[in-house]
Parts: C-alpha cells; structure tokens; sequence
C-alpha cells in the first residue's frame, strides 16, 4: 500500500506581491501579472492563487488568466468593503514546458464603483 499522493506534497510559493491596486471599471482590467517556468521533467499540476480583495460597493471580480487564454481559469468574487483573502486552485498540467505567465485582472459589475486588491500569492505543485 503507498501513501504517496500527489495532492498530499506541499505547495511551493512562486511569487507574491502586496502592491495596492485598484480598478473603477466595468471592464476588466490587468493589474498584476508573474511569469514562471513549466518544467519539461516534472511538470506543475496545479496552482493555488490567493487574492486579497474588496469593493466599495458592487460586486468585485478576480479573473485569473495564463498566457494569452480569452477564458479566466478562475473566477474570485467579492461584496465586502472589508478587506478579505479569496482562494481558488487551477489545473495547470496542461500547459506545455517553458515561461508562462499568470495574470490576476480586476473589474467591478457596478459604474462607479472600485475593486481593490493588495496581496497576490502564487503556489505550485
């Protein structure tokens, strides 16, 4: 019998940065982006983000997008004014080997209205 999991390794922290940023759009806008390297041996499976986010009002969205995708691989949403951490995981082993780049874009449902975001946390595994 193996114990051996993959889901059980731990995930590794790639990159972070607590930079405010914010967005009064109903577009979506990018405000953070971490390139990082798929290995050819041993690929990353999945990738964790955390997001700290909140609103002044409305309804705020977190899209998480790699490379190029016109499709988020993860959607965060937020009716707080208060700010709180938002966690999603993605599959990631689809990507082929080589640099690719996560980008975190922000935008809120209600005009006039501001999403905000601070810390931005990339895992893998």
């Amino acid at each position: 019998m193996s114990f051996w999991h993959p889901n059980r390794l731990p995930m590794s922290l790639i990159g972070a940065d607590d930079t405010p940023k914010s967005v009064a759009s109903t577009s979506e806008t990018e405000v953070k982006y971490m390139r990082f390297n798929q290995p050819s041996n041993i690929p990353f499976a999945e990738m964790k983000i955390n997001v700290s986010i909140h609103v002044s009002g409305g309804t705020g969205y977190a899209y998480i997008y790699i490379d190029d995708e016109t499709s988020p691989r993860l959607t965060l949403t937020t009716t707080s004014t208060s700010e709180e951490v938002k966690t999603g995981t993605i599959a990631i082993d689809d990507l082929p080997a080589g640099i690719h780049t996560v980008k975190l874009k922000l935008k809120n449902d209600t005009s006039g209205q501001t999403t905000y975001t601070e810390l931005w946390e990339v895992y893998v595994r």
